[in-house]
């Protein structure tokens, strides 16, 4: 970490992008949500099919006010409802924040299906400013 890294970013934009697979069987209609710290979105475009087999979504983040990089302890995407009558496969997921890439997950492929309904990026140290913390979950990647 650089002298530079030791003060916290304020978020004015953030932009998600994700990917679905291309593979038959891959999309949902499932909601999805995601999970950056403390703070939880809603991935949904009203009146739209998200998630679509080969599909990918962009969305554009609303802000709370104040939101700063120390807030972003960990980074997950989970998958509402049952995994097991509607899988998805998640083939990629990348986070504008201010107009910069702050996190790439390049090919995954992740199916949530079997009981796995959360995906967290292990590889996501973005805003790391108050050490590390782990998210809530009960599943093991």
């Amino acid at each position: 970490m650089s002298e530079d890294d030791d003060m916290c970013e304020i978020i004015h934009k953030m932009k998600v992008t994700v990917t679905t697979d291309n593979k038959r069987g891959s999309g949902t209609d499932d909601p999805i949500k995601l999970y950056i710290g403390e703070h939880t979105w809603d991935l949904d475009h009203p009146f739209c099919d998200d998630f679509e087999k080969g599909r990918t979504d962009d969305f554009d983040l609303d802000i709370p006010e104040g939101l700063t990089s120390d807030w972003f302890q960990y980074f997950c995407i989970k998958k509402e409802r049952s995994v097991h009558a509607d899988k998805w496969i998640l083939n990629k997921i990348v986070v504008e924040i201010n107009d910069r890439v702050i996190y790439d997950s390049g090919e995954i492929n992740f199916a949530f299906e079997g009981g796995k309904s959360t995906w967290c990026a292990r590889d996501f140290f973005y805003g790391k400013c108050r050490g590390n913390v782990s998210p809530d979950f009960d599943v093991k990647h």
